[in-house]
């Protein structure tokens, strides 16, 4: 009797460490990997360097490899790996920039 309790405690840890740990991390990974799935033309992004830029082109290899995108930094065209992008911004959160942009143009 005394063996199953001390088989029932390591369980219990494991699930509950997996419970509060690494299900949480899956959980993001995948959420991330299906935004950067989700990457259209015209999305405004920020990288992983904190630049948020609008996708111009997304190259998909014919290979396996990573995708590449082609990013407009206000003028300034830079490629990155998909994997670089930190999260796609709401298209609320353009109309607002651009809102606050012509409005400090008319002053």
């Amino acid at each position: 009797m005394i063996w199953v309790l001390a088989l029932t405690y390591p369980a219990a840890i494991a699930v509950l460490f997996y419970f509060a740990f690494l299900r949480p991390v899956q959980q993001e990974r995948a959420r991330q990997r299906q935004q950067l799935a989700d990457l259209q033309i015209g999305d405004e992004v920020l990288t992983q360097a904190g630049f948020i830029a609008v996708i111009k082109e997304i190259r998909v290899p014919e290979e396996r490899g990573p995708t590449e995108l082609v990013l407009d930094l206000g003028g300034l065209d830079v490629r990155a790996y998909a994997s670089a992008i930190a999260q796609r911004l709401p298209r609320v959160e353009r109309a607002i920039r651009e809102e606050t942009v012509v409005e400090q143009g008319q002053r």
